[in-house]
Parts: C-alpha cells; sequence; structure tokens
C-alpha cells in the first residue's frame, strides 16, 4: 500500500495542475465496482445486471452531476465491461473513460496511481463494496445485497457537495 504521503503528493499535484486546464477538460470520476454496486447477484458473472435501482441511480449521479466513469471490478481483466454497462442500461451519454490499470496490487493502489496518471481531475469518489483505508472518504461503501440505492444515491451526492483536497 502506497504512504499517506504519496497520496497527499498526488492530491496536492492534481489540485495544482487543475489551474493548466480549461474547465471542460477536467473530469468528475467515479471509480466503479461491479460486484456488489451494480451486480447483486452472486452467481452472475457473465453481465447483464438485472438490478435495476442501482444502474438507474448510477445514471441520474453522473448525468446530473457530469461524471464520467473509470471501472476498477475484477470484471476489467476478462470482460467487455463497457458493453455490460451499457447492456445493463447505462446511459450512452456517460462517458467511461476506461479502466485502471491492473498493478497486481489492492484496488486502492491501483486508484492512486489512475489519479497519479491523469491529473485533470475535478472531483472523484468510489463506488465499491470494498475496504478502502486511505481513500475511505471518497468512498461510497455499497452493501452487496443492496448496491448503489438510494441511500448509497444520497450519500454520493452529499460527498460531493463536500469534497475538497
Amino acid at each position: 500500500m502506497f504512504k499517506r504521503s504519496k497520496l497527499d503528493k498526488v492530491l496536492k499535484q492534481i489540485k495544482k495542475s487543475r489551474n493548466n486546464y480549461f474547465s471542460g477538460e477536467l473530469n468528475n470520476i467515479v471509480f466503479l465496482d461491479f460486484d456488489g454496486v451494480l451486480n447483486l447477484d452472486i452467481n452472475n458473472y457473465t453481465g447483464n445486471f438485472k438490478a435495476k435501482e442501482p444502474i438507474e441511480n448510477l445514471n441520474k449521479f453522473c448525468l446530473e452531476n457530469e461524471f464520467k466513469i473509470v471501472v476498477i471490478s475484477s470484471w476489467r481483466k476478462s470482460l467487455n465491461y463497457m458493453e455490460i454497462l451499457y447492456e445493463s442500461g447505462l446511459d450512452r451519454r456517460i462517458e467511461i473513460l476506461g479502466a485502471t490499470e491492473t498493478l497486481e496490487k489492492d484496488r486502492e493502489t491501483e486508484v492512486i496511481d489512475y489519479l497519479e496518471k491523469h491529473q485533470n481531475i475535478n472531483k472523484f469518489i468510489i463506488l465499491d463494496d470494498g475496504n478502502f483505508y486511505e481513500l475511505k472518504k471518497y468512498q461510497i461503501q455499497t452493501v452487496f445485497e443492496k448496491g448503489f440505492d438510494n441511500k448509497k444515491y444520497q450519500e454520493a451526492i452529499e460527498l460531493i457537495k463536500t469534497m475538497k483536497y
């Protein structure tokens, strides 16, 4: 895991580099896990998420707040995650920027690595049912059986209102 100073350094650099971009070049990013966020069926490993509330909430959140998606799910390693998201109901106006690199470490390290390599970031949140430590204050931690439900949607709205780094 990165030392706290690494995260602080990366966030400081992002804040500093914001001045180098036009506002239209800055991205608001949702780092998105699938299982326990959109996929609530533990036996589904092929795509087409059945639960409608999580994908509807993701659509509403991204469209109303101008967020784009970066996939952090392990599904990114073997499946066409873009096709799965759009076929499951993701609004096609929502841009999927790609996925974090697979570093064979934890997701937190992969998110920090992404942040370090992509400085044109305005705001970001993490939607994941797993545990984050250094990035915890940027995470909406879902419950597997409920996913990105209405309660977690409201938490995400509150988080981006207060977000500073």
